[in-house]
């Protein structure tokens, strides 16, 4: 009885030779490995070089000791090198706005981004963070949509907030 057939074995194939590469990357090792799906030398040689790092038995062959400690490391590494996850902080249906007068969270995330894009827009100073869509909020809004050549109507809808994540990414990331 066969434990896989040959669609099965390739893609396993495919995950062992992504998974080396992955880690030779994350451990700044030079050896890489082709993804193909072909158990060839050169994949023989990088299980080789990874059971010797990490004192399996250097067979090149992939068995359950092997693919255990293989598949734990790479979770442990791809984890610990991971970015933080995006999260939507608007309500996701159609026409949502954020008007003057509105006490919300969110609004302490919208002021904190537009304290931070104050670097680049002077006009942007004076923001208070305090969950409450006041004047210095909707001015500071309304200006950034005319720097961003959009409507200044003041209100926060989805665009609006977009334009001011986007500027918000393109100065924290320079700033790090």
């Amino acid at each position: 009885m066969a434990l896989f057939n040959a669609l099965e074995e390739r893609n396993f194939i495919v995950q062992i030779q992504r998974i080396l590469r992955d880690l030779n990357f994350l451990e700044s090792q030079n050896g890489t490995v082709g993804i193909d799906g072909i158990y060839d030398e050169a994949t023989r040689n990088a299980v080789r070089d990874f059971q010797n790092r990490y004192g399996i038995s250097e067979t090149g062959v992939v068995d359950s000791e092997t693919w255990t400690i293989l598949h734990t490391i790479w979770e442990i590494r791809a984890e610990s090198n991971a970015l933080a996850r995006a999260v939507y902080v608007l309500p996701r249906f159609e026409g949502y706005e954020i008007l003057p007068g509105t006490v919300d969270n969110v609004l302490y995330i919208i002021q904190h981004m537009l304290e931070t894009i104050s670097r680049d827009y002077e006009e942007l100073e004076g923001i208070v963070l305090n969950g409450i869509y006041d004047t210095k909020t909707q001015n500071a809004i309304k200006e950034f949509q005319r720097k961003n050549m959009l409507n200044d109507t003041g209100i926060i809808d989805a665009t609006t907030f977009n334009r001011l994540a986007d500027a918000y990414e393109e100065i924290n990331s320079r700033d790090q």
